[in-house]
């Protein structure tokens, strides 16, 4: 059963070219996951009553072109089931003349907040069956990306950290993307982007973003722990040059 919100593109929504930005881009596929979650039972507040709770393990998103400022389009999602562990979800954003425009499939875990354990998804009663990703694959491994470059660590921030007391996973994509110069974004449109979500970031970090360019437009990135030079999270990035 798909969940569809409509949507309206909002200026606090969009970047500086007036178009959707990733960021939000992720946000809003967040917020639906939870809010339909919720819907079928197995959102935030319930699992809390057990002390567990979602995370985000694996993500796919394939951009066609992004909605732009004030245009309405509708985000839809739908629950393709477990084969075990994963919880699946994918997304689909939808313009007004019925065009696919941006889809995404996304792989989750269910965690146990004081054992810290993975709960298997087969526990849950009426659980969805699975089913096909739109992309006829779940999101992939990230490889690390390989440099010598000397990394900038800097703390994390207030705004950076969710409900759960850990790094929010959107932020992670905002560091990313701002790791970018200006004359690269001018020249470039992200247009895929595929990412792993490995540890648990902390208020007391501090963090780097690690890339390699594998070629002009094919990127791997981190996000670095300073403590312990962990990958808290590895990210693929396709880019194409715009046609400013």
């Amino acid at each position: 059963m798909k969940h569809i919100n409509h949507l309206n593109t909002k200026s606090y929504f969009i970047n500086r070219f007036g178009k959707l930005s990733t960021s939000y881009l992720f946000y809003q596929m967040q917020d639906i996951a939870w809010e339909h979650a919720g819907i079928l039972g197995f959102g935030y507040d319930s699992l809390k009553k057990d002390q567990q709770f979602w995370v985000l393990s694996r993500l796919l998103v394939k951009i066609s072109r992004r909605p732009v400022w004030s245009e309405n389009f509708a985000l839809e999602t739908w629950s393709r089931g477990t084969d075990g562990f994963y919880g699946y979800r994918d997304f689909n954003f939808v313009d007004e003349a019925g065009n696919i425009i941006v889809q995404a499939t996304s792989s989750w875990l269910v965690i146990n907040a004081e054992t810290k354990r993975i709960v298997r998804l087969t526990e849950f009663n009426n659980f969805p069956t699975y089913e096909e990703s739109v992309f006829g694959e779940n999101s992939g491994k990230v490889n690390s990306p390989q440099s010598d470059a000397k990394l900038l660590f800097t703390p994390v921030l207030f705004n950076e950290i969710d409900i759960n007391q850990h790094f929010n996973t959107g932020r992670y994509i905002e560091r990313i993307i701002d790791s970018y110069d200006f004359g690269f974004h001018e020249r470039h449109d992200l247009v895929e982007f595929e990412i792993n979500f490995l540890k648990e970031g902390l208020p007391t970090d501090r963090l780097a973003v690690k890339k390699q360019f594998v070629n002009e437009t094919n990127h791997l990135c981190s996000v670095v722990r300073e403590s312990d030079g962990v990958d808290l999270i590895r990210a693929r990035l396709i880019w194409k040059e715009n046609e400013k």
